[in-house]
């Protein structure tokens, strides 16, 4: 990732979120925020195919885990407050997917020991694929919500808008496109709540899963 990116548009996106008075996340909330995902994903087509079908919520919150510290310095991740009762994650300009080895060493042994090496090619499959997607659609020049997770008895109570509105007022003041990805239909209507439109829905290739690729452009435009 660019340096200057890390350098100025990273704590200009940290500074929006502060001001609108969320938490920004700390190295030692990443176990909670990974719990959270898990219990969020139980239902999740994308993570029971990572699984051979099935919800596991072990290598759910190993997958979260090792992401999550992967990406520490090069995303913008904050929670609703310091219960963390949802979270989010972006990632700037030019991301264009995680790498191998910082992935093994932030855990990805751990979650090949417990779910076998065939998880580490599903992940890089997907990964391959999603990227590929991104691209094509913002050429990489956007604000990636890498992911929104809320927990169970938590949903329901205005948590999404809370992470969602200032990142995207954000986005609006740098005229920046938003992307995201999903793999459940329901959540199509959410996101299109907040402006995004569907770009394309497709199965991934050899998955029973179904992609939903959605972009944002900036009010105004």
């Amino acid at each position: 990732m660019d340096k200057l990116v890390r350098k100025i548009e990273i704590p200009l996106a940290r500074r929006a979120i502060e001001k609108a008075g969320l938490y920004i996340v700390q190295e030692k909330d990443l176990d909670r925020l990974a719990e959270v995902a898990a219990d969020a994903y139980k239902d999740y087509p994308l993570h029971n195919w990572f699984t051979k079908g099935k919800y596991d919520a072990k290598a759910s919150k190993l997958i979260m885990q090792i992401s999550l510290k992967t990406m520490t310095e090069d995303a913008v991740i904050y929670a609703d407050s310091e219960e963390i009762n949802g979270f989010a994650v972006w990632l700037p300009f030019g991301f264009t997917g995680s790498k191998t080895l910082p992935f093994l060493m932030n855990g990805g042994l751990s979650l090949i020991l417990h779910s076998g090496l065939g998880i580490i090619g599903r992940l890089l499959t997907y990964e391959t694929y999603a990227m590929n997607l991104k691209k094509e659609f913002t050429d990489n020049y956007d604000w990636y919500l890498y992911n929104l997770s809320i927990r169970k008895d938590a949903q329901g109570k205005g948590i999404a808008s809370k992470l969602m509105r200032p990142m995207l007022g954000f986005c609006d003041d740098e005229r920046m496109v938003a992307y995201l990805e999903t793999n459940k239909e329901s959540n199509v209507g959410l996101y299109k709540h907040y402006g995004f439109d569907l770009m394309k829905e497709e199965l991934i290739p050899k998955t029973p899963v179904t992609h939903y690729s959605m972009v944002r452009h900036p009010k105004g435009e």
